[in-house]
């Protein structure tokens, strides 16, 4: 008999696998970082030039901690036939530092691949690529504009909505919402089993 092909998801590190540690004061700082940082020109992202400004980014994705329960159902899946791939769209300054970060938690045996930004691309048309080229069949992100952007792929799109967001800025079909990359597993799961019977 046939063995079907391994359900393929992948995962944005910032704010689904890694959870920031700061609670609140993370909150406002992404509140402003979104309005004064990110442009309203969804393709467009605010790169830090400066070497004060990517010590600031470097400080504070170094501090970010692993979403523990997420992690476990992601690690309990892959004895059902998932594999998953990390897909951050962190700058090259960031690559080595991030690389360092999964090492500390241990977290890099957890995925079939680990896909950094090296090429500094623009983090949805890096995220695209990603997508496509991996045969991605699921995506977990917590940026709104990247997933109405992944809407054109293949791949079934769920969106951590983040602390201060509501979830009503969703006006896409495609994409569903969740609290945290375990509710996503979770719904993914069950869609998988669903469509198996």
């Amino acid at each position: 008999m046939k063995r079907k092909r391994e359900i393929r998801v992948g995962v944005d590190l910032d704010g689904v696998v890694a959870k920031q540690s700061f609670g609140g004061f993370w909150i406002k700082l992404r509140i402003l970082k979104e309005k004064f940082l990110k442009k309203i020109d969804s393709q467009t992202y605010y790169y830090p030039k400066t070497k004060l400004e990517q010590l600031a980014w470097l400080l504070i994705n170094w501090y970010r901690v692993p979403d523990n329960d997420g992690l476990f159902l992601l690690k309990s899946l892959e004895n059902r036939g998932f594999c998953f791939y990390l897909i951050s769209s962190r700058l090259n300054f960031n690559c080595p530092s991030t690389i360092r970060w999964l090492e500390k938690y241990k977290l890099i045996p957890f995925f079939k691949e680990v896909l950094l930004n090296y090429q500094d691309q623009n983090p949805i048309a890096f995220k695209q690529e990603k997508v496509r080229d991996k045969k991605i069949d699921f995506f977990v992100d917590d940026d709104l504009e990247v997933l109405e952007a992944l809407c054109a792929t293949e791949a079934k799109l769920f969106w951590v909505v983040p602390g201060h967001r509501q979830g009503k800025e969703n006006h896409q079909g495609k994409i569903k919402n969740c609290q945290s990359l375990k509710e996503a597993l979770e719904k993914i799961n069950l869609e998988v089993k669903k469509n198996s019977v």
